[in-house]
Parts: structure tokens; C-alpha cells; sequence
């Protein structure tokens, strides 16, 4: 099975899943500027929940006449037309119906999307926390990374990596060189001393910091990075909680996005999303990528 095509080259097509809330409008603004950094194709999904549109037909009887659409896909199309001018670059309208995870998944299969971006999810349609329902399976049965948007849609700057040292950290830290080879990367590495409370704390998190340097550095060199790309990234091993580290870091230093590995050999990147990187969604200040590790996807 080849590698899909943004392990080697930044996304060409990208998917933005909408529930033409305000909410919202933070993807919509980063999803057009990096489609126009890229020279992507944009493709603008809203999905629409059968259950509304029965509530919806009940109630038509009660509401003004301008109030009363007889097709619900085109007013949402319209809204997303008004919310995204062409000003921002050619883009396609997908309206469907359905279960949205299910939804979103396949038309990024289908329509070879190789990224799909979502605004923070606290709603019924993408959820009602960052990692609602919705965001939770998207990230599990999806082959395509997915962008969570929170900051304004300035360009990034100054990219985090998250790392366990596992594949799907390394293909992590790839994707994130690979979408934005221009930018200052700094791979971190946050570990907790193990029955701190019976041994020299101090001593053990010397140890456990040069352990952590040490697999950094076989870490790095087992990249597919050239020499150049391993110089300009930044290698921290810190103690602490691996969200807390992540959150400040990214509060001191700026850093507008964060880039973290699924299907690893850690709670970080656990494939069903585990607590610790529920944390780190929840936690950081910034955007959040995640990338699926190619050959884990579940079909």
C-alpha cells in the first residue's frame, strides 16, 4: 500500500466541514488561506441532520413566509456562499444528509480530499466540546489528518510537535516539515517520573530527561528529514504533564499550532484518541493537526 499523497507534498485538496455556525468562521477563514497558500482545491461540506428537517417541516406552518425554504440545501448552500465570497478563491458547496462523522469521512475518501478542517465543536453537528462525538469518531475512522481550528487565521509561525518516538509521531513530525517547510518547528518530548513520591525526584528526572534526549536524537535520525530540515527543528525533553508542558509552551513561546501523531505506543497518540490528547485538544491555545499514521487507517 503507497503512502497517500500529503506524506510527500502539502495538501492539494482539502475538505472544510461547516455547521454554518459562527463558530465556525475561524476554519473557514484558515481553510481559505491555506488553500490559497497551497494552491488547493477548497471544498466546502455542511451536513444536514434528518431529524431537524422533520422538526423543520412541522413547524413550517408556524413561521413567516420568508421563513418557510422548501429546500433546505440550497439555503445552506447560500449561506455558505454569503459567508465565503469568491474573494476567497474558487471553492465547491457540498450540502448532504446524514450522520455527520459518517458523512464527512466518506466524502474526503471519495472526493480524494487530503485534509479536512473543523472549527471547535460545540454543537450537535460537530459536537459539543473540542472532541465531541462527531470530532472523536471523524479522528478515528479517518485516513485524512484533521485540522481543529481555534486561533484567527493569521499564517503560523512557530509549529510544535508532539512526540512519543513512535512511527505515527514520526509521521507526524514529517507532515508537519512537509505542509510548511518554511516554518520554525520544535519537537517536544513531556515525561512524568514514576513514583515520584518514593525516590530522589530530582536525580530521576535528570535520568529520565537524558534517557529522553538520548531516544530524541535516534528519533531524529530515523527521519525521513534531510540533514538541513533535522537542524532547523528544535528538540525539547521536559518534565510534566505532556497537555500542561504543550499549553505552556505554546502560551510563552507563541506557537500557533500543534501537530500530534495517532495510533502510537502512548496515551498521546492512542487510535481511539485517549485522555491525554483529549487534554492536549482541550488545553492548547492553538490550531491542533492531527495525522493518522498512513498504514493504521482502518478501512
Amino acid at each position: 500500500m503507497s503512502d497517500p499523497g500529503w506524506t510527500h507534498n502539502p495538501p492539494k485538496k482539502i475538505l472544510l466541514a461547516t455547521d454554518l455556525s459562527a463558530r465556525c468562521d475561524r476554519a473557514l477563514d484558515r481553510a481559505s488561506q491555506l488553500a490559497a497558500e497551497w494552491r488547493a482545491e477548497l471544498l466546502v461540506l455542511h451536513v444536514l441532520d434528518p431529524a431537524e428537517g422533520f422538526i423543520e417541516r412541522r413547524h413550517l406552518d408556524d413561521l413567516p413566509s420568508w421563513r418557510r425554504p422548501t429546500d433546505r440545501r440550497a439555503l445552506a448552500e447560500a449561506r455558505v456562499r454569503r459567508d465565503l465570497p469568491e474573494a476567497h478563491g474558487a471553492f465547491t458547496v457540498l450540502v448532504k444528509e446524514g450522520d455527520p462523522a459518517a458523512v464527512i469521512d466518506e466524502t474526503a475518501r471519495s472526493e480524494g480530499c487530503e485534509l479536512i478542517v473543523t472549527g471547535v465543536a460545540r454543537d450537535e453537528t460537530l459536537g459539543r466540546s473540542v472532541l465531541g462525538a462527531t470530532v472523536d469518531r471523524l479522528v478515528r475512522r479517518s485516513p485524512v489528518p484533521v485540522l481543529v481550528v481555534k486561533a484567527r487565521a493569521k499564517p503560523y509561525r512557530q509549529i510544535v510537535v508532539a512526540t512519543d518516538f513512535s512511527d505515527s509521531s514520526r509521521h507526524a513530525l514529517t507532515a508537519a516539515m512537509t505542509f510548511f517547510p518554511l516554518h520554525p518547528v520544535t519537537l517536544i518530548h513531556a515525561f512524568e517520573v514514576p513514583f515520584a513520591g518514593f525516590i530522589d525526584k530530582r536525580r530521576a528526572e535528570e535520568q529520565f530527561r537524558a534517557m529522553g534526549l538520548e531516544a530524541a536524537g535516534e528519533f531524529m535520525t530515523a527521519t525521513m528529514l534531510t540533514d538541513d530540515q533535522r537542524r532547523g527543528v528544535e528538540v525539547l525533553v521536559e518534565y510534566g504533564p505532556p497537555e500542561r508542558v504543550i499549553r505552556l509552551y505554546a502560551e510563552d513561546m507563541g506557537a500557533d499550532l500543534v501537530v500530534l501523531g495517532t495510533h502510537g505506543h502512548s496515551a498521546v497518540f492512542d487510535v481511539l484518541i485517549g485522555s491525554t490528547a483529549k487534554r492536549i485538544l482541550e488545553q492548547a491555545p492553538s490550531d491542533v493537526l492531527l495525522i493518522r499514521e498512513p498504514r493504521s487507517t482502518p478501512r
